[in-house]
């Protein structure tokens, strides 16, 4: 591997510190502004590189003690060389730069950065547990030792014999396999073999095996109550991206009546049951590829629409049933802020404003975050 000496300049999305070599940026993982650092370059494109700091010559008075040995190596954390109150006020920081033109303040809601995991996915090579190398499927061995962001029940070292099994490998050539376990109320059960049970805001939750649910055990109730401080009560809600239910059900004393879209035909029957457990027979859900079909008899009577998509965010068909439809308030949940951004630029065309904007720390020392924003419909 290549190594280089550098001046790092500024930070930039993604995790990394910015610099430059040769003509090319260089994007650093593991480095803080105005530090002059050794690097290994991990990946030299024709454009950008992406290097790790090896070494450290002159230090930044923000970087602190790593508390994690695979930090570096290993491509989960971003942040461990800064405090969480750093890391925080540099979220907010980059977030704001997508958004200029928004002048109110960016809200926060933040937990804490440690133990915040409900789900993990290990990675097996040769039978050793671990996470993988940034840019690679090389395992970090000592990731293994213990994770600072898992819940302690997912630690290698605390998962039963029968959750460590691995799942069948589809190429029988291969050295190395994964196993996903997620916490069930407070057992660990397997990722992709049983349902999982939440307790939320007094409502029992169901997601069944491969479901998506959130990650972070700690801020899955502030993120929701957020959510609902934007409802009036008896809404009337069209959720987009509903999965099994999970935000409409914990509302419904501010809702009167609730569509649900969701692609995943399992999803649906889950949200279904999680309605009626909860003892709502009034929230209708049906499967829907947004992405690909139109919402079809149209959606009307419903005011507010929620919208949690995958980081693909919105697409042209979707925008254009929002122009059709013209929802007066749209809850948008995003877990990527670049594609956001882009389809706020797509929503102001169609008639719409940003009110408000909340930086939710789904994943502290990472460089992701939720972003949840509200658009109101304004007269043109």
């Amino acid at each position: 591997m290549k190594k280089i000496r550098l001046k790092l300049e500024k930070w930039a999305h993604g995790g990394y510190t910015l610099s430059h070599h040769e003509g090319h940026p260089v994007f650093v993982t593991g480095g803080i502004p105005g530090e002059e650092v050794e690097l290994e370059i991990e990946k030299d494109g024709k454009k950008e590189w992406f290097g790790r700091v090896m070494e450290v010559h002159e230090f930044s008075p923000q970087r602190i003690k790593i508390d994690c040995e695979a930090f570096g190596e290993c491509g989960g954390c971003s942040y461990r060389h800064i405090s969480y109150e750093k890391e925080l006020e540099l979220k907010l920081t980059l977030l704001k730069e997508l958004f200029p033109n928004f002048k109110k303040q960016i809200s926060l809601i933040s937990g804490s950065p440690s133990h915040y995991r409900n789900n993990v996915q290990w990675q097996i090579v040769d039978g050793n547990p671990g996470f993988y190398e940034r840019f690679s499927h090389d395992l970090v061995e000592s990731s293994a030792k213990e994770c600072m962001n898992l819940d302690p029940k997912l630690q290698w070292k605390n998962l039963s014999n029968e959750i460590k099994k691995p799942k069948q490998n589809i190429n029988p050539k291969s050295k190395s396999n994964s196993i996903q376990a997620r916490i069930s109320l407070d057992k660990v059960v397997p990722y992709e073999k049983e349902n999982t049970l939440f307790l939320i805001k007094g409502k029992t939750i169901y997601a069944p095996p491969n479901g998506f649910f959130q990650i972070n055990q700690f801020l899955i109730e502030p993120w929701i109550d957020r959510i609902g401080s934007w409802l009036s009560n008896s809404e009337k809600v069209l959720e987009l991206f509903c999965g099994s239910g999970s935000i409409g059900i914990c509302l419904n004393d501010k809702i009167e009546s609730l569509l649900g879209y969701e692609s995943h035909p399992k999803s649906i029957q889950f949200a279904k049951k999680n309605a009626s457990k909860n003892g709502i027979d009034h929230y209708l859900y049906e499967v829907k590829d947004l992405y690909t079909q139109k919402m079809e008899p149209a959606p009307k009577g419903y005011p507010t629409w929620i919208i949690n998509p995958p980081r693909a965010g919105l697409n042209p068909l979707l925008l254009e049933q929002m122009e059709r439809y013209k929802p007066k308030k749209l809850i948008y949940s995003s877990c990527n802020a670049s594609t956001l951004r882009r389809d706020a630029i797509g929503l102001e065309k169609i008639g719409y404003e940003i009110k408000e904007i909340v930086l939710v720390d789904f994943f502290p020392r990472t460089a992701h975050y939720e972003v949840l924003t509200l658009f109101e419909s304004v007269q043109r």
